[in-house]
């Protein structure tokens, strides 16, 4: 997985791609039908996926078949785990208590499971 971010419309095709599991650019378009976009946009973001190392490419084509590198849920322990790093390395001790300060905003479900996960996880 490279570093690089995506963008808001890349995110919402990988979201896609992720409960597919599997698609094709017209799949694709198929589900972001209300957003009116063109075929050769999605084939451009699907592409750049590719190229930001998110999808793998089977076929060639008219048949191109695009499958996601990472499940959703590894990469969201990668993209955290880099944050995270980044974070406390730039930022140190402000970064701890800016972390625990926007526990705070949390809605009251999510605030309770991340305190139960971090308890979970200082017992190991």
């Amino acid at each position: 997985m490279t570093k690089q971010t995506m963008s808001k419309l890349e995110q919402e095709v990988m979201n896609i791609v992720w409960s597919l599991e599997q698609c094709t650019v017209r799949d694709v378009l198929v589900k972001l039908k209300s957003k009116k976009l063109a075929y050769t946009t999605i084939s451009t973001v699907l592409t750049r996926l590719h190229e930001k190392g998110m999808l793998e490419k089977l076929g060639k084509d008219f048949a191109i078949i695009y499958k996601p590198k990472l499940q959703k849920k590894e990469y969201g322990k990668k993209l955290t785990s880099l944050f995270m790093k980044t974070f406390f390395t730039n930022f140190g001790n402000v970064a701890a208590s800016s972390f625990a300060e926007s526990i705070e905003e949390l809605p009251k479900d999510k605030k309770e499971y991340l305190l139960k996960l971090l308890k979970e996880y200082d017992k190991k």
